[in-house]
């Protein structure tokens, strides 16, 4: 046994020899490596002169796909499982012997080397053992990878997209560090929304304009509506509607809002009254619901993704036992879960699920009021215009299935018995997906409604409603009514097609009601066909009267915008639309719409609608331009000889205080709210942009939230169409910056939005830091340089992570470093490759300087014996 030991090691000795003695005319070489999951990295090989052959790191490229791997330095093996954990693997460059699985291939000493870090293999071993077929360009000093395997660093890549798509779920995102808070002031900002409408017609002319201000005022936003017109006549009204003063608290259990003007009030039966409103309501609404655990067996190893609202959002493994588990947030309205189980024998199952939360659901808990009282202005009757209003309703959430509501309405001047009016709700939802409502109002009514929607979109509702007396609740003295709808998808020959039924049967004192309707929709490629009927049957003293019986058709249809179809019709939307009444068998009305975009920002109408029996042709060309300023929409319409004009400009004036800035605008922002970002390089280290430090006029942010971003002409980025008091995710996009050498101080936080006003929020950049240091290698008391060697730098208090690799003498750099503290540590493959040991992570602090801070003279030690 000694005497195999003994010629294995003369012979192993032998091949190392003659391996040193190839790779005395080699040189190290740094290929650029690119790939899609790894991003731009240089990797190190080894280039023989001689045979001009290039040998490619194994333990880093290894390393780099995340393939699973066990490196032993001194038996010149490594093992470990390649791709999935049944396929393990050897290789043996002692033996010479390569073993993927059940299969064993043999290797010769001209296709591999062994380095002072990492062994070496030709791009032919790769492909032809382990399919990774690498090509090499080394006039270019490149490196590709082509290969039909799935490897693990895409895998994880898939998952960390996963992980990202699901924080941007609502509800999901953790609020980065409050950077700008809500700030109150006594009065500040100023918006007003516009609208001026001109109609020149044959008889007169009229000018109608609406003006909408808001501000800030007294800490909380103001705002109210005047509009009205005038005709050449003479004639002139004007009015104001809809002025109130909110107080708004966020994050407060007890108070969030206090409204004080003209506001509606809430409950089962909404009136406009001039009063005032007090609720615990959040300002900005309830996103998720809960969380549920959605977990199940299938076979091992399976590849197990979750989808929600068909949106991948998860991805695991199956354990050993087959065991998966997610976690899943469930948001208000509707949330639909598929998961995917790939087997490893290929196949793909599939399980749907779906959940609703109304937004009247509250989670277990909580506590939710509705205060308002106030004096009525509009109503549907006499009776009820300026009468005195008192509405107050509690909802409290029992468990996160089941919410119950209990309120009280007073309507009238006289404060008595018979003007109050009691009700209660309550709301549960059973196995996730059944919705069921009860609601009590005594000496009104009593109403159950129940409703189901299936993942595969087949929906339920009902609604049964007994009447208890007359009044404002049942005007038509009904006694009791009962409606449903049912939608059901259908699929022939792979089109799809919408089937939706409702009804509704009312039963009156003297007879009864019954309405009806059914609507298929049916996409056939890129048109849409919709089939409408609707009748109604009144039925009275054994009487029964039909409806009109109306059936009404559309077809709409976008022609392609592909190269080949004319200029003048690419992209233009059309719509046919017919009514026909069955009962008297007469087509009642025909129509065609025509859309098309032009110049970009422009778009072209024309509607020509034609009545049968009255013989009248209606036609309309409108003409919308949505410029950045304004929005202008010139409409031409004809009725036979009758010809109209009307032209209408509408948009939004703002004022960014801060700033001295008039803004222009195209959409409505009253009662929303606004930022002004000023980025800038902070030359005087100050913190704060002051007169000599240089603006970066750049969209390098981004936001957890749809908004406008316009980076104006004094260079300051305005954010428009945000929600009051509500707040936001922003993070600094560096590479929309040119400068790379620039580098933000903070590059996430959140803030709050001020309503009606523009919020200004600086963010100073600086210089990226640099540092310079050495990896040394002490053996015997002896310390030198050691190269090849890949450095991992890591943000102590951030996610910043960062491979560079040391020079020959051992010698690094690295440049642009943001402001924080780091830590330095070599790769531990590396590290048990040599054998050796780091004595402690090197710490250093990058400091936030105009000019950029650098430190130089860091010392990565190792050390390990002989």
């Amino acid at each position: 046994m000694k005497i195999v030991k003994s010629c294995i090691f003369l012979l192993f000795s032998f091949l190392l020899f003659y391996a040193t003695a190839r790779t005395q005319q080699k040189e190290e070489v740094l290929l650029a490596f690119n790939h899609p999951a790894i991003g731009y990295v240089y990797v190190n090989s080894y280039y023989d002169y001689n045979t001009n052959q290039v040998f490619l790191p194994l333990i880093e490229l290894f390393s780099l796909l995340e393939i699973n791997f066990t490196p032993d330095t001194k038996n010149f093996t490594l093992k470990g499982n390649f791709i999935t954990p049944n396929n393990p693997y050897l290789i043996n460059l002692q033996s010479g012997q390569i073993n993927v699985g059940n299969q064993i291939n043999i290797i010769s000493p001209d296709e591999f080397r062994i380095g002072e870090t990492d062994f070496y293999l030709t791009p032919s071993i790769f492909e032809k053992i382990f399919g990774l077929n690498f090509t090499v360009n080394i006039l270019r000093f490149t490196l590709q990878l082509d290969t039909k395997l799935e490897l693990p660093v895409q895998e994880r890549k898939a998952r960390e997209r996963a992980r990202k798509r699901m924080e941007q779920l609502p509800g999901q995102t953790d609020d980065f560090p409050l950077g700008y808070g809500r700030n109150r002031k006594i009065l500040g900002g100023a918006m007003i929304d516009y609208s001026l409408n001109a109609v020149i017609n044959n008889q007169t002319q009229n000018l109608g304009y609406s003006f909408t201000g808001g501000a800030e005022l007294l800490g909380g936003d103001l705002q109210g509506n005047f509009n009205g017109f005038t005709d050449s006549n003479g004639n002139s009204v004007m009015r104001t509607s809809g002025l109130r003063w909110r107080y708004a608290v966020r994050d407060n259990n007890y108070f969030s809002g206090l409204s004080i003007g003209q506001i509606s009030t809430t409950g089962l039966l909404p009136f406009r009254i001039k009063g005032v409103a007090v609720t615990n309501d959040p300002i900005e609404p309830r996103r998720m619901y809960e969380k549920y655990v959605v977990d199940g067996n299938t076979e091992t190893e399976s590849e197990v993704e979750i989808y929600i609202n068909e949106r991948l959002t998860g991805y695991q493994r199956a354990n050993e036992l087959g065991y998966y588990r997610f976690d899943v947030p469930v948001t208000y309205g509707t949330t639909r879960t598929s998961l995917r189980i790939y087997t490893p024998a290929g196949q793909i199952k599939t399980i749907d699920r779906q959940m609703q939360v109304p937004f009247t659901f509250l989670p277990g808990g909580v506590v939710s009021y509705n205060i308002q009282a106030g004096r009525t202005e509009y109503a549907w009757t006499d009776s009820l215009r300026d009468q005195y209003v008192e509405h107050g309703n509690i909802a409290y959430g029992l468990n996160r299935w089941l919410t119950v509501l209990a309120g009280a309405q007073h309507i009238g001047n006289d404060f008595d018995a018979d003007n109050i009016f009691f009700y209660s709700t309550l709301s549960a939802r059973i196995a996730k997906q059944y919705l069921l409502s009860i609601d009590a109002a005594p000496d009104a009514f009593y109403r159950a409604a129940g409703s189901v929607m299936y993942p595969t979109n087949l929906s339920l509702n009902g609604i049964y409603t007994r009447f208890d007396g007359e009044g404002i609740f049942n005007p038509r003295r009904a006694k009791e009514e009962i409606s449903a709808n049912i939608y059901i998808p259908l699929t022939i020959s792979e089109t799809s097609f919408g089937l939706r039924l409702n009804g509704e049967h009312t039963r009156l004192q003297s007879g009864s009601n019954t309405r009806f309707q059914t609507d298929l929709n049916a996409r056939i490629g890129k048109a849409n066909l919709r089939l409408n009927y609707r009748d109604n049957i009144f039925s009275s003293n054994q009487t029964s009267y039909s409806g009109n019986g109306m059936l009404t058709s559309a077809l709409t249809y976008t022609i392609s915008r592909s190269p080949g179809i004319p200029v003048y019709v690419r992209g233009m939307f059309f719509r046919m639309h017919a009514r026909y009444n069955i009962h008297q068998n007469l087509l009642q009305n025909t129509e065609l719409q025509l859309s098309r975009t032009i110049m970009k920002t422009g778009r072209l109408n024309f509607d020509a609608s034609y009545e049968i029996q009255t013989k009248i042709l209606y036609t309309q060309i409108g003409l919308t331009f949505d410029l950045k300023k304004v929005r202008s929409t010139t409409t031409i319409n004809s009725t036979n000889d009758n010809v109209s004009l009307q032209q209408s400009l509408s948009g939004n004036i703002g004022i960014d205080a801060p700033n001295s800035h008039l803004v222009l605008n195209n959409r409505q922002q009253v009662g929303q709210a606004a930022v002004a970002i000023i980025l800038f390089a902070d030359n005087n280290n100050s913190g704060k942009y002051d007169e000599g430090d240089e603006l970066l006029p750049y969209r390098g942010i981004n936001i957890d939230r749809t908004a406008t971003i316009i980076v104006g002409k004094d260079s300051i980025l305005r954010l428009t169409q945000l929600q009051s008091y509500y707040k936001y995710n922003l993070r600094v996009n560096r590479n929309a910056i040119p400068d790379p050498t620039l580098v933000p101080l903070k590059d996430q936080f959140s803030f709050i939005a001020d309503p009606n006003q523009y919020k200004q929020i600086e963010i100073p950049f600086y210089r990226g830091g640099i540092i310079e240091g050495s990896v040394l290698l002490e053996r015997s008391g002896k310390q030198y340089g050691q190269g090849g060697l890949r450095i991992i730098i890591k943000g102590k208090n951030s996610a910043f992570e960062q491979t560079v690799r040391s020079f020959n003498d051992g010698g690094f750099y690295v440049m642009y470093l943001p402001q924080g503290s780091y830590t330095l540590e070599i790769d531990k493959a590396q590290l048990g490759f040599l054998n050796v040991k780091q004595n402690e992570p090197v710490e250093f602090e990058i400091k936030a300087l105009a000019d950029g801070d650098y430190i130089e003279g860091l010392k990565i030690i190792l050390s390990g014996e002989e």
